[in-house]
């Protein structure tokens, strides 16, 4: 007999595949600055509108074998992954939080986070169009959804100060946490900016911190501020790796992009105009069909893909993620931490002890 907790679930994750589904336009188009409404959804590659039963998340990619039905342009698969992640967070959420506000706030959090993953893997952008309505929101459901203020109150009782209202603790707490987070990243953009004079941090960043902590309020942000550096290493350190085995690929300029692109042109108006024109003898129009020829012969300038320290990281994606994991295990992280302190402590006591006790005797 199905129970009313897996139709919930259920619920949940067919809910989570057609916000998913949304979440595709607005990864594609708002990083682009183009409207989400119109034109219809359609084929980037041919601009084809795409019939709504191809429409049905991961269905629609499945059906067509991820082609586009007109022009057999190839369909990323970054589609039905997003529809897929967004599915499983929405579901996850409900045996995690139970039918509390906590499941609704958790699943616009995830939704905000899957599309910002995206957005920075994609285009290197984290768009405010998602970030500062998702400070306010976080704000909003502390208030209607009060967490684990914990980390406010510890702070308030160092002050010898206290707040009652259980509503009032969780709002501090979410500030709190927005606060600390976009301070902290904001100070590490200001440092390295003063050693390098270049930017090493996007304010898409700070941005991101600070709604992961109007969410998560502080003691959480804590984790996303300590796991999302840790998982950028790991990352940089993969890339250098690479870079060690192998040489850097050559990619072409924008220069010599653009140069290629014009010889291109030249090259079909030159052949437009040979064609068309009636020249007095064969030897009148060889010079002018050579000389295009021979701009569209010119390749393109290419260069080494830039140095490692010269390239910008997809922060942005390991915070995001951090903030996915914190989401149904930052309190375990937390406890496995303190129990660690904890263990360190204690061991350092008896040490000591012993210590003490072998010098008595």
């Amino acid at each position: 007999m199905l129970t009313a907790g897996f139709l919930y679930t259920c619920a949940l994750f067919l809910a989570g595949l057609a916000f998913g589904s949304f979440l595709n336009v607005c990864i594609t188009r708002i990083p682009r600055d183009e409207s989400v409404v119109r034109p219809g959804s359609h084929c980037r590659a041919c601009g084809a509108p795409i019939r709504w039963w191809h429409n049905v998340p991961v269905l629609g990619f499945l059906v067509l074998r991820g082609r586009c039905r007109d022009c057999g342009s190839p369909i990323s698969l970054r589609y039905p992954a997003v529809e897929v992640l967004t599915a499983v967070v929405f579901a996850a959420c409900y045996p995690w939080f139970g039918p509390t506000w906590m499941t609704l706030k958790f699943c616009v959090f995830g939704f905000l986070l899957v599309g910002l993953i995206f957005m920075d893997a994609e285009t290197g952008l984290l768009p405010h169009e998602f970030t500062y309505p998702g400070i306010v929101l976080g704000l909003a459901f502390a208030w209607v959804a009060p967490g684990d203020s914990s980390g406010t109150w510890l702070l308030l009782l160092l002050f010898q100060k206290h707040v009652e209202n259980v509503r009032a603790l969780a709002l501090l707490d979410s500030a709190a946490g927005a606060l600390v987070g976009a301070a902290f990243f904001y100070f590490a953009w200001a440092v390295y900016w003063l050693v390098r004079k270049r930017h090493g941090l996007g304010f898409g960043d700070v941005a991101l911190i600070a709604m992961t902590g109007a969410f998560l309020g502080l003691k959480l942000n804590l984790v996303v501020l300590v796991c999302g550096p840790i998982l950028t290493l790991m990352y940089a350190i993969v890339l250098l790796i690479r870079e060690a085995v192998r040489p850097r690929p050559t990619v072409p300029t924008d220069e010599g992009l653009a140069a290629s692109t014009v010889s291109t042109e030249t090259l079909a108006h030159g052949r437009e105009v040979v064609a068309s024109a009636q020249p007095e003898s064969p030897q009148a129009a060889a010079p002018r069909q050579t000389e295009t020829m021979g701009d569209a012969d010119a390749a393109p300038d290419y260069e080494e893909e830039p140095p490692f320290l010269q390239r910008e990281l997809p922060f942005g994606v390991f915070l995001g993620i951090c903030a996915l994991g914190t989401i149904f295990f930052g309190e375990a992280a937390w406890a496995w931490y303190l129990g660690r302190f904890h263990s360190s402590v204690l061991a350092m006591v008896q040490s000591y002890e012993g210590a003490h006790l072998r010098v008595r005797h």
